[in-house]
């Protein structure tokens, strides 16, 4: 056989690289990821307060004068701005978000069973927000893309 036609049905080195790069993950996958796991935090956030709500529907178990009201909404606050300094990409912040959304999946989705059976609604928004801390744990745990530089 010519050399001429062993080379006939081989494909050219442009379309394998091609291939290859197509099967590459794309520079725009950290930032797609962050931009998910920041869309999981807001949405968490937003359950958390829907979570709030329905408590005080419902009414304060035992004396509303002994219920930590306060301590409710402050702690809501300061985890809305925990998740501000992971949208400004603080290294500690990630790390901490992280731990803490892994810690509560682990400590308080034992207890949605029980939630149910009391007041299934809020069990309903507390499961919905345990699935977005955990993906957004989950996000977090990729590389976050640098900075962008300031001008």
């Amino acid at each position: 056989m010519p050399t001429i036609h062993a080379y006939d049905g081989y494909t050219s080195d442009n379309e394998q690289l091609n291939d290859l790069h197509a099967a590459q993950p794309s520079a725009a996958a950290p930032g797609q990821r962050f931009a998910s796991a920041l869309a999981c935090l807001g949405a968490a956030y937003a359950l958390s307060w829907a979570e709030f709500a329905l408590m005080l529907a419902i009414g304060l178990p035992g004396d509303a004068s002994s219920h930590p009201l306060a301590a409710s909404i402050v702690s809501r606050v300061l985890v809305g701005l925990l998740y501000a300094c992971v949208a400004s990409r603080l290294q500690w912040a990630r790390w901490l978000t992280v731990a803490l959304g892994f810690l509560s999946v682990a400590l308080v989705a034992p207890t949605i069973a029980l939630q149910w059976h009391a007041f299934p609604a809020g069990a309903f928004v507390c499961g919905a927000a345990l699935v977005c801390k955990l993906a957004a744990s989950l996000y977090l745990l990729s590389p976050m893309p640098p900075r962008p530089a300031i001008r």
